[in-house]
C-alpha cells in the first residue's frame, strides 16, 4: 500500500535524522583505536540522476561533513599511476567523501576516448591495480562503496528527448580531453560500449535504477547511511601478505667494508661523476625516486649533497622525512608519500622514506606486528606500481659500524656547525641497534625486488660511499 505523505515526510525525517547521527558517530573516530573514514565511488549512466541524488542527499545530511569531489575524466595512461589526481582527496578520518568521477570512470573514459589504445591485457592490468589499491585503503582504515546509477536506452533517450541540450552544455565546462558530449548518449553503441564495459567492473558495486527518481534517492541515502553505520570492515588483505620469518643479519651489517680512498683521487673521481648523473638525470624522461636509509650519520645528507650538485634546484626535490605530523597519522601509511611524487619527469630524493614503517615504528612498538609485517607487500606493490608507471625506483642503504657512528657522534657535538644534527633520538636509536639490524635485514629479505632492488653501500669512509652511491645510481639508469 502506498504510503501517504505524511508517512512518507516521517520516513524522510528519520532518515536524515539517522543519516546525520551516523555522520558525527564516524567523526568521533577520530584519534581512537577504530578511527576509519568512508570513500564513496559514483558512477553511472548519463541521465541517471547521479548528481540528483547526491543534492538530495546533502540535504539530508550535515552538510559541513559531506564533501564531494566531481570532475572531468582524467585520462589514464602508462606514464602516469591512476590514482594520482586523487591522492590528495582521500578521506582523513573520521570523514566521508564521495568521488562523483573516479578511476573507474576514467578507465571508462579512456578506453572510449584515450589517445592511447587499452589493449585488454592493459584493461586487466588496470582493474587489478585499481583493486589493489583499494585493499590497501581499506587495510588501513578507509572504507570504499562503490555505487552505480543504471538506466535503460529507452528512458536515457527519452530524458535526453525532453532535456534543452543548449542549456545543458552551458553547465558542462568543454575542457576535456574525452569529446564526451551529452547528445552522444542518443547513440545507442555509445550505450551499449559503456555497459558493456561497466559490468566488467561493478560485480562489487551496488547498483541502483534510475527510473523512479524518488526511489532512486533514497535507495542512495539508504546506501550511505549502511556505509556509515557498518564497524570498520575487515579487508581480506588486511593479514600480512607475506610469511614472516626473521631473516639472519646481512653480513654488510655486520662488517661494513672499512676500505679508504685517498682524498686526491676521491677528488678527481667525485667531480667526473657529479657532472656525468646530472647530465643523465637532466635528460632522463622518467620520474626519478632515489631514498636512503641507514643508521643515524651514516652519510645520507653527504652522499645527497654529490646528486645535486650540478643540478639546477628546479630539477629535484629532497624530501627530509620524520615523524608524521598529527594530519598525516589521520590518512593511510603511504599517502604522506604518494603526494611527494608526480610523473613531470622531476627527481624526488627522500632522506628517509617510506621504510619507516619496517624500521623505527618497529623497532619502537608504535605499531602492531601485524602492520609492519603486512607492510612489506604494501611497499613492494607501491613500488610496482611506480616502476610500472614510468618511474625508476633506486634504494640505498648506507652502512656504518658502529665504533664509526660514535666517532661522528662525538665529532658533531663538538662542532658548532654540526652539534644540531646530534639529538636525543640519535642516541636511543644507538641503544636499539641490534634490532635495527635485525629490522633492516628483514627489510632486505622481504622488499629487495628487481623492479626495485636494495643497494647496500658500506659508508665507513664517507669518500668510497660516495664515489658508489654515484656510480649506483649511474649505473641503474643505464640499465634501464
Amino acid at each position: 500500500m502506498q504510503k501517504s505523505k505524511s508517512e512518507v515526510k516521517l520516513m524522510i525525517d528519520q532518515l536524515s535524522l539517522d543519516l546525520i547521527e551516523a555522520q558525527y558517530a564516524l567523526k568521533n573516530t577520530r584519534g581512537q583505536d577504530n578511527a576509519r573514514s568512508v570513500l564513496v565511488l559514483v558512477g553511472g549512466i548519463e541521465f541517471a540522476g547521479k548528481s540528483e541524488a547526491i543534492k538530495q542527499l546533502r540535504e539530508w545530511v550535515d552538510p559541513r561533513y559531506f564533501y564531494v569531489k566531481a570532475d572531468i575524466p582524467n585520462e589514464i595512461h602508462s606514464k602516469k599511476i591512476f590514482w594520482q589526481p586523487y591522492v590528495n582527496h582521500i578521506p582523513s578520518h573520521g570523514q566521508m567523501k564521495l568521488f562523483l568521477g573516479n578511476w573507474y570512470t576514467d578507465l571508462m573514459a579512456s578506453v572510449l576516448y584515450g589517445p592511447e589504445e587499452i589493449s585488454e591485457a592493459r584493461f586487466k592490468h588496470y582493474l587489478a591495480e585499481m583493486h589493489q589499491f583499494e585493499h590497501y585503503l581499506q587495510a588501513n582504515g578507509v572504507d570504499i562503496i562503490k555505487i552505480w546509477f543504471d538506466l535503460s536506452l529507452e528512458t536515457t533517450q527519452k530524458r535526453i528527448r525532453n532535456l534543452d541540450l543548449t542549456k545543458a552544455l552551458q553547465r558542462v565546462p568543454d575542457l576535456s580531453w574525452d569529446n564526451f558530449p551529452l547528445s552522444n548518449w542518443r547513440n545507442k553503441k555509445l550505450y551499449d560500449d559503456i555497459q558493456e564495459i561497466r559490468k566488467r567492473f561493478t560485480w562489487d558495486w551496488i547498483i541502483i535504477d534510475g527510473e523512479n527518481e524518488k526511489a532512486r534517492n533514497l535507495q542512495f541515502a539508504q546506501e550511505i547511511l549502511k556505509a556509515l553505520r557498518s564497524p570498520a570492515l575487515v579487508c581480506h588483505e588486511s593479514r600480512p601478505m607475506l610469511q614472516y620469518r626473521p631473516a639472519p643479519i646481512h653480513p654488510q651489517l655486520l662488517e661494513p667494508d672499512t676500505t679508504q680512498l685517498e682524498k686526491k683521487a676521491y677528488k678527481k673521481r667525485i667531480k667526473q661523476l657529479e657532472k656525468s648523473l646530472a647530465h643523465m638525470l637532466r635528460y632522463d624522461p622518467r620520474q626519478i625516486v632515489i631514498l636512503f636509509e641507514g643508521m643515524d650519520a651514516a652519510g645520507k645528507g653527504g652522499a645527497i649533497k654529490r646528486i645535486i650538485k650540478y643540478l639546477d634546484p628546479r630539477e629535484y626535490q629532497i624530501h627530509c622525512i620524520s615523524a608524521p605530523e598529527k594530519y598525516e597519522r589521520e590518512k593511510p601509511y603511504l599517502w604522506r608519500f604518494w603526494n611527494k611524487l608526480s610523473n613531470d619527469g622531476s627527481i624526488s630524493i627522500f632522506d628517509r622514506s617510506w621504510y619507516g614503517r619496517v624500521l623505527v615504528e618497529r623497532v619502537e612498538g608504535l605499531i602492531e606486528p601485524e602492520a609492519w609485517q603486512r607492510a612489506y607487500h604494501e611497499i613492494n606493490q607501491f613500488e610496482k606500481s611506480l616502476s610500472l608507471y614510468n618511474t625508476v625506483v633506486i634504494k640505498f642503504w648506507l652502512s656504518i659500524s658502529k665504533d664509526e657512528q660514535l666517532i661522528r657522534f662525538r665529532h658533531r657535538e663538538n662542532t658548532p656547525q654540526k652539534y644540531f644534527k646530534i639529538t636525543d633520538d640519535d642516541w636511543r636509536n644507538r641503544e636499539n641497534w641490534d634490532q635495527y639490524l635485525l629490522a633492516a635485514s628483514d627489510m632486505f629479505e622481504a622488499t629487495h625486488t628487481d623492479l626495485a632492488p636494495w643497494h647496500i653501500v658500506s659508508s665507513n669512509d664517507k669518500y668510497t660511499a660516495r664515489i658508489q652511491v654515484l656510480e649506483q645510481i649511474i649505473a641503474r639508469l643505464e640499465q634501464d
